[in-house]
């Protein structure tokens, strides 16, 4: 193993280890921003400059190999001011945005700004504008003036999930991230460009505006999405007594983001477990207990609970299906408990969906089946407990956890259907509709003639012959119901004839052009008289 010195420090690490890994290793920081432990080497943010003894220039640590008897300083003046100068460029078109960017509190740029810039600029140009919040994806949304095309979130999609949904465009001062046309960013794992995004230019859609991060009571623990395991840190809003802001006086879960893993899920987790939190906080609550439909005391719902179980506990006719999502300590409560009262048939309920991927989601989305199965036995089946039921050996069904129906809703963090997909999510800018266009309607477009509420032409026309409005419109709309094309082939109608000794096919003057006088513009009504649209009252 090759042996250097960094700063005065003499260490050995393997070889093929880069400047920047051996630092972090012996927990010396060295600002970066491109580099990440899971993706590839791009170089391409320039702040991780250091300077290495007998080369003629800084170099990157993040791309640079260690060698044997390499001499490294981290921290010197050159180096110093060749940082504060990359951060000087970063912030050129950076705009100012950290009182609302959900990225405050945790941004790299904040503070490495703070760290190591200067805090001044020589730019006296203006910023460049680019387009913000822009919806990429169901649960992601760019806002583009705030990157500073560190490449992360490329990297991901080319090599983590093998999607390429990014890429960058345009070239120089213009260059910017971007979505491939016709493609949305709606792969089971988009969550986590957010997460790799290291100065708030990539947001998630759950989370956005929700709260900030020093508001948030943090905690490790185990995702319960599927059984995969991925390990996980959640945020749980704090009650803050002089907050005025609604979404921030709650103590409920505000997000999940993954923790790092090699062993298990690595540095990502899966939409699904990402917004597993939203179905467990929207279900129904019990807010009181009940017997037979009525609401009782809890003592006596207990009471009387026992003493079912019990009666069906001794004939030997009790059955219990457990939820793979109950802990093990839960499972083996009530495992004493059911053997307590006299014994009964066990089985774990099966919760497949889907198929499992080469990443890291698993078809079974019992977080503890296999815990179950440990305490309970291989045996302990939910089919073998239906099939008791079914011969009449079991009488009284005990279901902890999960209904025994499949649920219809989709899985948390699935991609709703929209119309938006597949079109791009940069559409060209429109000038806002006249007044009179809004009163009137949408214009039709193409050569099917249609009407304000989608219906044909044919339907549209025979309710204006019959003076009556189609079936679903409202008395709003029906005093100008119908906005009709004229269909093809048919010649236009004019309000007023062309001058005397002018081809009505003629062109070149407005007159000729518009049946009307040169010395003035055409009212609205003869517009739309020549081009052939109809008007139509409900009397």
């Amino acid at each position: 193993m090759p042996k250097l010195t960094i700063d005065g420090q003499a260490i050995e690490v393997p070889a093929g280890t880069t400047i920047l890994q051996a630092c972090l290793q012996r927990g010396r920081e060295i600002p970066h921003y491109c580099y990440h432990e899971g993706l590839s080497i791009a170089g391409n943010c320039r702040i991780c400059l250091i300077e290495v003894e007998k080369q003629p220039k800084l170099v990157i640590g993040c791309y640079t190999p260690v060698a044997e008897g390499m001499v490294v300083h981290t921290d010197s003046d050159k180096v110093k001011q060749a940082r504060a100068a990359v951060m000087e460029f970063l912030l050129i078109n950076h705009p100012l945005d950290c009182p609302i960017c959900d990225q405050a509190g945790e941004c790299r740029l904040q503070e490495y700004a703070v760290e190591y810039g200067d805090g001044t600029s020589r730019y006296t140009e203006p910023k460049l504008a680019l387009s913000k919040a822009i919806d990429i994806g169901p649960h992601v949304t760019l806002d583009q003036e705030r990157c500073i095309q560190c490449s992360r979130c490329i990297r991901f999609c080319d090599e983590i999930t093998k999607t390429g949904e990014l890429g960058f465009f345009q070239r120089g001062e213009r260059s910017q991230i971007g979505i491939f046309p016709g493609k949305r960013l709606d792969n089971p794992y988009s969550g986590n460009v957010v997460d790799l995004c290291p100065v708030g230019a990539l947001t998630l859609n759950e989370f956005r505006f929700k709260t900030r991060v020093w508001y948030l009571a943090n905690t490790a623990t185990i995702c319960a999405g599927c059984a995969r395991g991925c390990n996980v840190v959640v945020g749980v809003g704090k009650q803050q007594t002089l907050m005025t802001t609604r979404g921030q006086l709650d103590d409920r879960v505000k997000r999940i983001v993954p923790r790092v893993n090699e062993e298990v899920n690595g540095w990502w987790i899966c939409d699904e477990g990402r917004l597993s939190y939203e179905h467990e906080q929207k279900a129904p609550r019990l807010e009181a207990a009940r017997v037979a439909g009525k609401e009782t005391a809890y003592d006596d719902a207990v009471k009387a609970a026992a003493t079912k179980l019990a009666a069906a506990a001794k004939a030997g006719a009790l059955g219990v299906i457990v939820s793979p999502r109950l802990v093990s300590e839960d499972v083996f409560a009530w495992k004493s408990v059911v053997s307590a009262l006299g014994g009964g048939a066990f089985g774990v309920r099966s919760l497949l969906r889907g198929e499992d991927d080469t990443l890291l989601i698993r078809a079974d989305k019992g977080a503890n089946a296999q815990g179950a199965a440990w305490i309970l036995g291989a045996g302990a089946t939910e089919r073998a407990v239906r099939e008791a039921v079914a011969q009449g050996r079991v009488k009284t069904l005990l279901i902890l956890g999960d209904p025994t129906a499949p649920s219809s809703r989709p899985p948390p963090g699935a991609a709703p259907r929209s119309s938006t997909a597949g079109r791009s999510p940069l559409p060209p800018p429109r000038a806002p509709p006249s007044r009179s266009r809004a009163r009137r309607g949408p214009k039709p477009t193409g050569r099917t003639s249609t009407s304000r509420d989608g219906r044909s032409a044919s339907v549209a026309a025979t309710c204006r012959r019959e003076k009556r409005a189609p079936a679903g419109a409202s008395r709003r709309t029906s005093p100008r119901l119908l906005v009709l094309r004229r269909p093809a082939g048919r010649p236009p109608r004019r309000y007023s004839r062309p001058s005397a000794g002018r081809s009505r096919s003629s062109k070149g003057s407005r007159s000729r052009r518009w049946g009307c006088s040169a010395s003035r513009r055409p009212s609205r009504r003869e517009c739309r008289a020549w081009t052939g649209w109809e008007s139509r009252s409900r009397s």
